[in-house]
């Protein structure tokens, strides 16, 4: 094993350790917590597959400006090059190590993987950053963090000066800001040289990422670093997978929820110890799949004892995201059931079975009718495969796909489609525009986004004021709406409650609408949870219900007895609690005044509108089924049955998203005037415009 120094620093000293191996241990890796401890753990980090390639990436990042890194999850290249690249000297003199993930559990799981191995304490030497809570000091080496933060760091400092080397880890998941990242940082790296840049991913096409960074080194940089390549190094980490035998249903399952709990009591009653990962869609479906199995063992003793069955998605509180990653304890098997965060950014060491329902979460956005869905669609060939690798980690495992084998063969897609080209670009536009970008078509895109997603965008700006005729940021609204980190039609709505004097109600629908849900959801308790609902149900919609929630939590002091008996989820209240404070400092440094408009709901909401106008919609007269028409493009869509407005029906509303199943339903949803439409979007709502039924 060789260990790269730099000149003038103390001289690592050797150590046997029992085995007769050598240790390396520099001056402060032996005040580290026990020696024994130290070693133990090094002895783990050595029998990681990356650790082979330990002098290789690091002579890579030595002589490359990028170095591309393909390695299945669970080689260790997330926990180690970051360490390896610190030991290496990347992080002295002030410099900081960043190491980017698409998902925020991820950041958080793994900088704590970090601090735990380097024997140090999380926020120290080792960080993160996601949005909303920021873990790292002055003295921060090694700094985890989401791509979508990093992309807001660049608003202070366009050229990341504090970073020696950038790590884009995960580049295959391919969501909006890893492409955006990977755009800009190209541009960083014509400007700094001596940037070095390492992708990561577990199913990369290399060569095309190879492609996108092939840059030709412009004459006047000749001189900066004489040996450094500006050819992409590309390196394949093996990782140690053991065989996994894969099983597929004979006939297509119509509920995969229920045919997942029975594959799982099925494994738990036939084959031998090991845990079970479960891949849903997402929090409801899991929260489902959890009661199903709950109360299976509850009925069942026999069959389902020795179960721990734990959820695995975003929104999971550090607590329990703990409890996912300790050990099983003897004679228990954990099944743990999760969003696709656990295909790629998480590893679970003990599981040893896998069962895939087929399915994830995606987003689709239709720019002709602008409407962007969360869709539960097929996954791709590329997922399936990822998510069978994770039942081989520890020895042989199985892998049970809830579809045929045809199915997958014959029409099943090969890859994904990158995030950019199936979202709404609105944030994404808002962002490059902040970082003075100003030819979007032109921009140097991994996978270019749709022209009518990016008209689209631009249009939606415009009308909020964000943008003006040369579609430059203004002033002062586009640059402060840019400065908020999040979607730009809540920070509208949050600027113009300043003027409508209702700024500390709409800090708290904002903070509300940040999160998934602040209802408890699962199956079978419908009934109690409407009858919860409308215990805080405002005339006015959804929206002004948060309030009245928000209201009763405060008053309960913050109470988890009160948010269960009314059906509130307590970790979501509290997470709303700390967003709400962080969205005060930003309104106030932005110079909105912090102000009640105590029960005057009117202004409330047209705050809203000013921030959801292009979602408004209209009431179809004389039909019967609550059908509403979206008012700029004519969509069918209804209210949610979970609405305290379904039913009601309203005439005129807004809406903050929309969820496909059988049809087209708008999510949190507020009553308005028709007459504010034009008054708060003249350039939306022209006088001579599409919209007749304005008038």
């Amino acid at each position: 094993m060789s260990q790269f120094w730099k000149p003038g620093t103390e001289k690592p000293r050797l150590i046997d350790d029992e085995e007769g191996g050598v240790l390396f241990l520099t001056a402060s890796a032996s005040s580290s917590s026990s020696g024994y401890g130290f070693a133990s753990i090094e002895k783990q980090r050595q029998r990681l597959p990356v650790y082979k390639y330990r002098t290789a990436i690091l002579y890579l990042v030595e002589t490359h400006a990028t170095t591309i890194v393909v390695g299945e999850t669970g080689s260790g290249k997330t926990t180690q090059i970051p360490q390896y690249l610190k030991e290496a000297g990347w992080a002295d003199g002030g410099r900081v190590i960043a190491c980017t993930q698409p998902r925020r559990l991820a950041v958080q799981a793994v900088a704590s993987r970090v601090a735990e191995e380097m024997g140090v304490k999380l926020g120290e030497e080792v960080g993160y950053t996601i949005r909303f809570e920021d873990a790292t000091s002055t003295g921060t080496l090694i700094k985890f963090l989401t791509d979508g933060v990093l992309l807001r760091e660049m608003m202070d400092d366009p050229l990341l000066t504090k970073y020696s080397v950038i790590m884009v880890d995960e580049a295959h998941e391919r969501s909006i800001s890893t492409d955006i990242l990977l755009g800009l940082l190209k541009k960083i790296q014509r400007r700094r040289p001596e940037l070095r840049l390492i992708i990561s991913s577990a199913t990369i096409e290399a060569k095309s990422m190879s492609a996108f960074f092939q840059t030709r080194r412009r004459r006047g940089l000749q001189d900066a670093e004489p040996a450094l390549a500006m050819e992409p190094a590309i390196l394949s980490v093996e990782g140690r997978g053991f065989n996994v035998q894969i099983h597929y249903v004979e006939d297509p399952v119509s509920d995969y929820i229920q045919a997942a709990v029975s594959t799982v009591l099925l494994i738990h009653d036939k084959e031998p110890f090991g845990d079970i990962l479960v891949f849903l869609t997402g929090q409801e479906d899991i929260e489902a799949a959890v009661k199903l199995l709950t109360e299976e063992a509850r009925d069942n003793r026999k069959s389902s004892s020795g179960l721990i069955v734990l959820p695995l998605y975003s929104g999971l509180s550090r607590a329990e995201q703990e409890l996912i990653f300790s050990p099983t304890p003897r004679g228990k098997r954990k099944v743990v059931i999760s969003t696709n965060i656990a295909e790629t950014s998480l590893t679970l060491e003990g599981v040893v079975y896998v069962i895939d329902s087929g399915f994830s979460k995606q987003r689709f956005y239709n720019p002709v009718s602008d409407i962007e869905n969360l869709v539960v669609a097929p996954i791709s060939k590329a997922s399936a495969r990822q998510r069978a690798g994770r039942a081989g980690r520890v020895r042989p495992g199985k892998c049970y796909r809830l579809y045929t084998e045809e199915y997958f063969v014959n029409e099943m897609a090969t890859e994904g489609i990158p995030e950019i080209q199936r979202s709404n670009l609105v944030s994404c536009v808002i962002q490059l525009k902040a970082l003075g970008i100003d030819n979007i078509l032109g921009f140097d895109w991994p996978a270019s986004p749709s022209p009518e997603s990016m008209i689209r965008a631009l249009e939606v700006l415009y009308s909020l004021g964000v943008l003006d005729d040369d579609a430059k940021l203004t002033a002062p609204l586009g640059f402060q709406v840019a400065e908020i980190p999040l979607d730009p039609m809540i920070s509208k709505m949050i600027l113009s409650s300043n003027q409508l004097g209702c700024s500390e109600e709409v800090l708290t629908i904002a903070a509300v609408l940040s999160i998934q849900s602040i209802w408890v959801s699962s199956r079978g308790i419908q009934k109690e949870l409407d009858e919860a609902e409308l215990r805080f149900a405002a005339a006015e919609g959804d929206l002004v219900t948060f309030l009245n929630v928000y209201k009763g939590f405060l008053q309960s002091g913050k109470s988890s007895q009160w948010c269960h008996k009314n059906y509130i989820n307590y970790h979501a209240m509290k997470k709303v609690v700390d967003i709400r404070e962080q969205l005060r400092r930003i309104a106030q440094r932005l110079g909105v005044t912090l102000k009640s408009c105590d029960k005057d709901m009117q202004v409330v909401r047209k705050a809203v509108t000013t921030g959801f106008f292009a979602n408004a919609c209209r009431l179809e007269p004389f039909t019967h089924n609550g059908m509403y028409k979206t008012v700029r493009t004519s969509q069918e869509v209804y209210i949610h049955p979970s609405s305290v407005l379904f039913r009601v029906n309203p005439k005129w509303i807004v809406y903050h998203s929309i969820v496909s199943t059988d049809r087209q339903y708008m999510r949190n949803v507020a009553t308005i005037e028709p007459s504010w439409l034009r008054e708060v979007a003249p350039h939306f709502y022209r006088q001579d415009g599409p919209d007749p039924m304005l008038h």
